[in-house]
């Protein structure tokens, strides 16, 4: 049975919601929901996602830092000390387990979307779509994603961007780093908004993302506000219950969860109304594509006086964006791996790494050599099958199987262990909430609220809603 180790802290309360806010902040903040929020009615959407934010992120956000300070070890680990104590099964380690089979996939789709920003982010800087109009430039990505050897190229070079950082020890590898790297980001990010301030499509991103206009709500916008609350904190993948193991007993779990939420939120907000400015101004209507920023944004920079630097500055934000991200998601299974094997960081670093840049090989011939190829995956139950993926490509699958399989039923899995296995007294204890009522408000969310909100995201999430 593993032990809680004394294991590194973090230097400070504000240095943990520093990490764990560049842990959330991911593709999705800079891509899609700068469009998803102002196609579903701007601020009635953003009203929507703050409900869900308080109803689930909160809680199940609170829930993990516990079982990491708890456990005080590796998200396995941390379930199979948890369920010890607690006299519960020992099976529960498998949730666990199941997280880090999310991260690692993840991780792996990540690693390529980042090589497209870093090779991005050297073409704007020497100019290369100077002169390209919107058809050419879509042109010129298609050409790229069609290339094998330059993508390969690209992933490669972000991994070994990845191994870099998170084979060094913790105090000089992710504490250190993300010092650098997320005030870094909040920097550009504010160097982005007062350029755009001042561009003719700024008071449109306004009222497209900010105005309330509850006309455009429809029957699934609450289901769209609640899926994009669970997936932008980057949780049931360990990386929060990895960051909480080391989060000293001085620190709230409470405050810094509500901190980290709201920080994400709002540089989510900022995003939106500076990249969807840029959009206005260059007169093309936003959309809500991964490949938008790709096929798109190289056009709209044009458009900008310095536009050559906006754009590199821009995909050095989505580069260093993911690389956040990736650090967090990786430390999970860094620590599984030092702990089965008894071997130390620099190998268990190198052993993930070659997984992650074979898998992603996968995610990148999917795009290409096997783009006529595809997996069709069926759940059969009686004489009935839902068909889960149809003639989906490898990097679609992973995407299934990360995304929409393991990652919402971890969440909901760990909400119920949290609330229902673990005794409340150690919860009130734990978490340092100033006041009971508090801890009842979070306990009754965490056992009757915040669950039935999981179970839809995993329903939806599989296509049987």
């Amino acid at each position: 049975m593993p032990k809680p180790t004394n294991r590194f802290q973090w230097r400070s309360q504000s240095v943990f919601i520093l990490v764990a806010a560049g842990a959330t902040l991911s593709f999705n903040d800079f891509l899609t929901f700068p469009v998803l929020a102002g196609q579903n009615g701007g601020g009635a959407f953003l009203l929507l996602y703050v409900f869900f934010l308080l109803l689930m992120g909160v809680p199940l956000l609170m829930g993990e830092l516990l079982v990491g300070r708890l456990g005080r070890n590796d998200p396995v680990g941390s379930f199979e000390i948890l369920a010890r104590r607690n006299k519960a099964s020992t099976t529960w380690k498998a949730i666990g387990f199941l997280s880090l089979v999310a991260a690692f996939l993840i991780v792996a789709t990540f690693s390529v979307v980042a090589g497209w920003s870093l090779s991005y982010m050297l073409m704007l800087g020497l100019g290369i779509f100077s002169q390209f109009t919107v058809n050419e430039v879509s042109l010129r990505f298609d050409a790229f994603i069609a290339d094998t050897e330059s993508m390969t190229l690209w992933h490669t070079l972000f991994v070994i961007l990845l191994v870099t950082i998170s084979a060094q020890n913790l105090r000089a590898g992710i504490e250190r780093i993300s010092l650098l790297l997320v005030p870094g980001m909040f920097c550009l990010l504010a160097i982005g908004l007062v350029v755009t301030i001042f561009s003719p499509g700024f008071d449109q991103s306004v009222r497209f993302l900010l105005y309330t206009d509850f006309s455009a709500l429809d029957s699934d916008a609450p289901l769209v506000a609640l899926q994009r609350a669970f997936y932008t904190l980057a949780l049931g993948t360990g990386a929060m219950i990895a960051y909480g193991s080391y989060l000293p007993r001085s620190c709230s779990i409470g405050y810094a969860a509500v901190l980290v939420i709201a920080i994400d939120l709002i540089v989510s907000i900022l995003v939106g109304l500076s990249i969807n400015a840029l959009i206005f101004s260059a007169d093309i209507l936003p959309d809500i594509d991964n490949q938008f920023a790709f096929r798109v944004f190289p056009v709209v920079f044009n458009q900008l006086g310095s536009g050559q630097l906006f754009g590199f500055l821009f995909y050095l934000l989505l580069t260093l964006a993911a690389l956040t991200t990736s650090i967090a998601l990786m430390e999970g299974p860094i620590c599984y791996v030092q702990r089965l094997f008894k071997i130390d960081r620099i190998k268990a670093v190198s052993m993930l790494a070659l997984g992650i840049w074979i898998f992603g090989l996968g995610v990148i011939f999917s795009y290409n050599v096997w783009s006529e190829d595809g997996f069709t995956l069926a759940l059969f139950m009686g004489d009935e099958a839902v068909r889960l993926v149809k003639n989906a490509g490898f990097n679609d699958v992973i995407v299934f199987f990360s995304s929409h399989l393991i990652q919402p039923f971890v969440a909901l899995m760990l909400c119920i262990f949290v609330a229902w296995v673990i005794p409340r007294r150690v919860s009130y204890r734990e978490l340092g909430l100033k006041g009971r009522s508090w801890f009842e408000i979070w306990n009754y969310l965490a056992r009757y609220v915040t669950p039935v909100l999981l179970l839809v995201v995993s329903l939806a999430a599989i296509g049987v809603i």
